[in-house]
């Protein structure tokens, strides 16, 4: 989900080519069923916005190693207090969102299933080491449990929903039940838990594992949530509805009494997708846009990261007044923006993208699920790549950013400058932990991590490109990858140089790739210039002008310094005008002449200081 840096980072949109060939590559739809499975029965309270819940918990010691104890997440309760690590890390706001209070995830009982009877467990729980953050859980179990052992688990909990902040909680009457009950953190196949609080800029970690949620909320409410919903009734004034889903990390439901429905099939060879958009009355025309591009990114991205394997995916656009629960990603279903980002005629390209960017989610860390703690920019990073690259097909590149009075700037232009430009930021490839500052985060890992994907698909072509992203997508698909996976699927389209000499240094090192070019000295006949590239070795091309024409040169990766001794008057050099090398923080180096003339950036540079504020007041 994107956050503080979404308004600026997520503007851009992406350049104009036509959909990648689909892999040869199956995607693995039949991958085996989740050994982990949570039954989960809830009652919303609307008055108090409380849920009453229960859990019956399958868990699958799946690791190589004994476990004696089990850690959960209790990520409601960052909002118990304003000393918790997410309000302490965060300043007690998200994306211009202030915290208002309330918010808890009691637990009131908690057993373990035993031949000789129940075996409570709410007794051994251990105070956290962090007096005021009770975000996670530690539960010493009874006795050890053998790799492949499965145990059966029943919690009794209430789950308080705050005024809508930081991806859950109630607006009014509309609620968004997320990170509402108590979840196993992931047991990595070592044997260690993948424990962590809430952090300010982190998001989850989970198992794959099979949902169940009966949800019951007062006669007039619809409710949604993820998976296929399978039965629904009426019981003593209240409305009964039951979903199932395999194969997802999380469960979710959103609950109104005026939810208005749109649906359609998306149809993917022999697959069907029933696609359910639900949204406020009155938002008609925006919801009718908000379906088609989903309808089109089910097609792009299934062509190139594998067909989406649910039959159902919920798409709610949430009202005016929801900004904290708006764009944000769940496995089958995501919330987009409201209505204030569809504005009919609008010359620049707002309206598509947190929808598009949501549904992108749900290849990367929906299917493939990283641990988005340790390293976001395997979901954000990805996602945003991927959502510009959607766009761009929508849009072309000449309308893809900025297209504003006959000012056009590119949508991964736009991206460039927001993340290169300014103070240092930490490498893409750092946990959430290593920033300190919300908009240092977005740049670094939303824009980075885009700039780099986008610079090898403008260099070494789109389609590779989305072949090698392509791959690592199918193959990590119900799996949960690192940066090393992510890698190798790279290097198998382009060799291994390419981790080694780019991706490494640019997304873990954080390193830039600029140019020095001297001006050019004409003698005698002849021309001399110098160029030196400095950091990530990417190739250029180089474009020699004078008074009898032009000439392209191709200066390769392998040579940093380039001298050229050219016969003829070459009175100006330019480095990358195709715009390629997107890893350059300012490209106005890249330009020398005898008598200097135009700088590529004056003008993007100008207008992006015109548009800081329309940037800053739009969107979620």
């Amino acid at each position: 989900m994107p956050l503080v840096s979404r308004t600026l980072l997520h503007l851009a949109l992406a350049a104009c080519t036509t959909l990648a060939h689909a892999q040869t590559l199956p995607a693995p739809n039949d991958a085996p069923l989740a050994q982990q499975r949570y039954v989960l029965r809830a009652r919303l309270d609307p008055r108090t916005h409380e849920i009453h819940a229960e859990a019956e918990i399958r868990w699958t010691n799946t690791s190589r190693a004994p476990v004696s104890e089990l850690w959960f997440h209790r990520y409601l309760e960052a909002f118990r207090s304003e000393r918790t690590v997410f309000m302490r890390e965060s300043g007690r706001q998200l994306r211009g969102v202030r915290f208002r209070g309330g918010g808890g995830l009691d637990v009131q009982a908690l057993t373990l299933d035993d031949p000789s009877g129940p075996i409570d467990l709410l007794a051994r729980i251990e105070d956290p080491a962090d007096a005021d953050d009770r975000t996670q859980l530690r539960v010493p179990l009874p006795r050890e449990l053998s790799p492949g052992a499965t145990i059966t688990l029943r919690v009794r909990f209430l789950a308080k929903l705050p005024p809508v902040f930081a991806r859950s909680g109630y607006h009014g009457d509309f609620h968004v039940a997320a990170q509402w009950f108590p979840k196993l953190a992931r047991l990595e196949e070592d044997g260690t838990w993948a424990t962590f609080p809430y952090h300010g800029f982190g998001e989850f970690y989970a198992d794959f594992a099979e949902h169940e949620l009966t949800v019951d909320v007062p006669r007039g409410w619809d409710v949604v949530a993820t998976g296929a919903e399978v039965e629904r009734s009426e019981h003593e004034g209240h409305v009964r509805v039951r979903f199932v889903q395999d194969r997802v990390h999380d469960c979710v439901f959103v609950a109104a009494p005026w939810l208005r429905r749109l649906e359609a099939d998306h149809r993917e060879g022999d697959r069907v997708t029933r696609v359910h958009l639900v949204h406020p009355p009155g938002y008609g025309h925006a919801a009718d846009r908000h379906l088609e591009v989903t309808l089109a990114g089910l097609d792009h991205f299934g062509a190139i990261y594998g067909a989406y394997p649910y039959d159902d995916l919920t798409v709610v656009v949430p009202p005016r007044g929801a900004d904290g629960a708006a764009g944000m990603e769940y496995p089958t279903l995501f919330l987009t923006a409201g209505p204030w980002l569809h504005v009919p005629g609008l010359p620049i390209a707002l309206q598509d993208e947190v929808t598009a960017h949501e549904l992108a989610h749900q290849w990367f860390q929906g299917l493939v699920a990283t641990n988005e703690v340790q390293w976001p920019m395997l979901d954000e990073g990805l996602t945003e790549w991927a959502t510009g690259d959607l766009l761009e097909s929508m849009h072309g590149r000449a309308r893809s950013g900025v297209d504003v009075l006959g000012l056009r700037i590119d949508g991964f232009e736009l991206r460039r400058a927001l993340a290169l430009r300014g103070s240092v930021t930490p490498a893409p490839g750092n946990p959430v932990t290593a920033f300190r500052r919300s908009n240092d985060y977005g740049r670094a890992i939303y824009g980075r991590t885009a700039v780099v994907l986008e610079t090898l698909a403008r260099t070494w072509g789109r389609d590779r490109m989305r072949r090698a992203l392509g791959h690592y997508a199918r193959t990590q698909r119900f799996r949960h990858p690192r940066p090393d996976d992510l890698f190798a699927s790279f290097d198998r389209e382009y060799g291994a140089w390419m981790s080694r000499d780019v991706l490494r240094p640019a997304l873990m090192l954080g390193g830039h790739s600029s140019v020095h070019a001297s001006a050019p000295r004409v003698d005698g006949g002849r021309t001399r210039v110098r160029l030196e590239r400095r950091g990530v070795p990417l190739p250029r091309r180089v474009l020699l002008r004078g008074p009898d024409g032009a000439r392209e040169l191709d200066w390769p990766m392998e040579r940093d310094v380039l001298e050229l001794d050219e016969a003829g008057a070459w009175t100006s050099v330019w480095i990358d005008r195709d715009a390629h090398a997107l890893l350059d923080p300012d490209r106005r180096d890249d330009a020398r002449s005898a008598a200097p003339t135009e700088l590529p950036d004056g003008l993007f540079a100008r207008a992006l200081a015109l548009l800081q504020p329309l940037l800053q007041a739009v969107g979620p």
